[in-house]
């Protein structure tokens, strides 16, 4: 354990005396609050909406709904086809398309909205703010029905449009939606930077072994196994210090609420942190060279970040594509960060967090058994 400790001090010596490494530990973490905070800050600003409306059950209650959706400010309502949405959707002509698939219209008469889906190829915060608006107006239609007792809608929608009938709806605050929305992006472009810090960890290694610095270690009394544990200490004690970082100048210095507990974060992303660390030690003992061993893990990271859901909205992606989302590891933290979010409990990730550690064990496993068959390490034992 002394020895153990000892290479831990030598390494945040090393870290003391290196300025860009000092740069990148602060630096990183307030990147991937800037990145987000200016391009919401941007969205935020656009005047106009352009939505399409695909009316797939034309009835009297998906006309109305089109009609209070036509009235709503600083929104442009257009009724397309599904098809012609989707491609002015990626044409970037529409901003977003909501869909009244079938059974929409009788939904809403039963008093029970359902089978409308919102589509945006743009930030998430455009998408929840087109739920919102739509989850409104259809909250106003439910209750000018029961006004109507089912007797006559129309003649009772006529009369709100005339301004004869009152319907009041009490809309919560969208600031501390854009903000949950904003955190959510933060973070998971943060777990890749975790992970791109991490992996610093296993190109170290082969380094220090590259170079001769691992061996010469090797004929002092640190033992390889003290060595390597006092390494993967230091790295992560850095990538917690980079969370703390991250948490406190997104909730204090740029003033964003997650919407949870900043320690319930924290746990979250210290658990990733050690995945994040376990993966990087396992590629170290796999590849012989420091090129091959960024090439991968760059690769690695970035698909594995972007197939997650932690770039790109979840919500946007085919059906497909989410399934296959749920074997990423980062999935698992954004769906971790969601559920809290909407106030559910720590001990409710019992999944999420399971999940994470299994991916840990896993790599800490494939370290080991990596390790225990590296003859270049063993002869230094």
């Amino acid at each position: 354990m002394r020895q153990t400790g000892w290479v831990f001090k030598h390494n945040l010596e090393i870290l003391k005396k290196s300025k860009v490494r000092l740069l990148l530990l602060v630096g990183l973490p307030i990147v991937s609050i800037l990145i987000y905070f200016f391009a919401y800050g941007s969205s935020l600003g656009s005047e106009t909406i352009k939505i399409g409306v695909a009316n797939q059950d034309k009835g009297s209650y998906t006309t109305a709904l089109v009609k209070l959706l036509k009235a709503e400010k600083n929104i442009s309502v257009t009724e397309v086809s599904k098809a012609q949405g989707e491609k002015e959707l990626l044409g970037g002509q529409k901003n977003a398309l909501i869909v009244m698939e079938k059974g929409a219209n009788n939904s809403i008469q039963q008093e029970k909205p359902s089978h409308f889906k919102v589509k945006a190829l743009q930030s998430e915060d455009t998408a929840k703010s087109i739920e919102r608006m739509l989850a409104t107006q259809l909250e106003k239609l439910v209750k000018i029905e029961r006004i109507s007792e089912g007797k006559d809608f129309n003649k009772s929608f006529t009369a709100y449009e005339a301004e004869q009938l009152t319907v009041k709806n009490v809309n919560l605050s969208s600031k501390s939606e854009v903000d949950k929305n904003m955190s959510a992006q933060i973070i998971g472009f943060f777990c890749m930077m975790l992970l791109y810090a991490a992996g610093s960890l296993g190109e170290l290694l082969l380094k220090e072994r590259e170079e001769g610095t691992f061996y010469r270690l090797m004929s002092t009394p640190v033992s390889s196994k003290q060595y390597i544990l006092g390494t993967a200490l230091f790295s992560l004690v850095t990538l917690l210090a980079e969370i703390v970082i991250c948490l406190l100048a997104m909730r204090f210095a740029f003033q964003i609420d997650p919407g949870t507990s900043l320690v319930s974060l924290f746990a979250v992303l210290a658990l990733f942190a050690v995945f994040a660390i376990s993966i990087s030690l396992a590629f170290s003992f796999i590849f012989k060279s420091r090129r091959s061993l960024s090439a991968v893990q760059t690769t690695i990271f970035t698909i594995s970040t972007l197939l997650s859901g932690a770039l790109i909205p979840i919500q946007i992606m085919p059906n497909f594509m989410q399934r296959i989302a749920e074997f990423m590891p980062q999935f698992w933290v954004m769906d971790a960060v969601s559920k809290l979010q909407q106030e559910t409990e720590f001990f409710g990730l019992s999944l999420n967090v399971l999940v994470l550690l299994g991916y840990t064990l896993f790599f800490l496993s494939l370290a080991a058994y990596r390790y225990t068959r590296n003859s270049e390490i063993k002869s230094f034992i």
